[in-house]
Order: C-alpha cells, then structure tokens, then sequence
C-alpha cells in the first residue's frame, strides 16, 4: 500500500489525513538525482532521469523541490500541462505556503 493513515481523534473515527510512502523508485531517483552513490563533489552535477507511468513523478519533483529550497536554493518548477500544473501545486499547497 502506497498510503498509511494518520490517526486522530475525531469524532467519526474516520481519519482524513493521509501519509504518503514513497515508492522504491522513488527513493532510488531523489537519491540518484543528489548524487548518492557518485565520486564526491561539491556541485551538483545534471541529471536526466526516466520514470515511468503511475511511479510518481509528481512525488519526485515536489520533494526535490522541498530538498533544493531547504538548501538554500530557488527551485522553480514549470510543466507543459496547465492541468498537472494544477493539479500538483494543490497536492503540494502546503508545502508551498
């Protein structure tokens, strides 16, 4: 299962809060993409990755994102899709507010 349940104390015992566990791959791209694994460096170098239908590409981009900006950089991310655009900035619109 790729969702685990928060518990809280509501009064319908129904919890509406979800914690997301990432996929294998998942873990293995933001790894990869920071360069676990690699030679040491102080840069990052470019990375080009392909992940494939239903692996969570939204997932990787947000959490790069949280990662570069925790660092101190400006990350910007920009789609081809106003729908994914859309649809991405409210899955992660607590993150970025």
């Amino acid at each position: 299962d790729s969702y685990n349940r928060l518990v809280d104390n509501d009064t319908s015992g129904m919890s509406t809060k979800l914690l997301m566990k990432p996929h294998n791959i998942q873990v293995l791209t933001l790894l990869s993409l920071f360069g676990c694994g690699s030679s040491l460096s102080s840069t990052l170098n470019s990375q080009l990755m392909q992940i494939r239908t239903g692996e969570g590409k939204s997932m990787i981009l947000g959490a790069a994102a949280i990662v570069l900006a925790l660092l101190g950089f400006r990350p910007r991310c920009v789609c081809y899709s106003e729908y994914l655009s859309d649809r991405d900035f409210s899955l992660f619109r607590d993150v970025f507010d």
